[in-house]
């Protein structure tokens, strides 16, 4: 069984979904959800709007690796922690009216997401420029996928 199939079995995730669930939710049904689902556009947004996060963030890691500009890597990571904003509200519109299985890996997507974002905005934070660049690089190598 692949790690996948094992996350859609794990009803151990379930009081994570009832609570991500209620926090969707609180986008009401109408006109906002239905432009987050990407209905407008006859596609789902949250994919399209997540490259924009993974753009930026790919190029800040890239200065950081090759020892580049710390104030572009830092503007960087700005540019997609503001992209991260609507990303994240449709890929919660999206994913709360999934199948309980896809629930269950989308809670670990949003987790792992999660932790992202807090260490790209704890690098702007950092005192350190070594500090920030590590926050930075850190979720560049953990992540899978945004």
């Amino acid at each position: 069984m692949d790690a996948i199939s094992r996350l859609e079995q794990a009803d151990s995730l379930d009081g994570l979904v009832t609570a991500g669930q209620r926090a969707a939710r609180l986008i009401p049904p109408g006109r906002l959800r239905d432009a987050l689902h990407g209905r407008w556009l006859g596609h789902p947004l949250h994919p399209l709007l997540v490259q924009a996060v993974a753009g930026t963030w790919l190029s800040a890691s890239i200065l950081d690796l090759s020892g580049g500009d710390d104030r572009a890597a830092r503007s960087l990571a700005v540019v997609g922690l503001a992209a991260s904003v609507p990303a994240i509200a449709a890929g919660a519109a999206d994913w709360s009216e999934q199948h309980e299985q896809q629930m269950r890996v989308g809670v670990i997507h949003a987790l792992a997401n999660a932790a992202a974002v807090t260490c790209y905005g704890a690098s702007l934070l950092a005192r350190s420029r070594r500090v920030g660049r590590g926050l930075r690089l850190g979720p560049f190598s953990a992540r899978v996928d945004l």
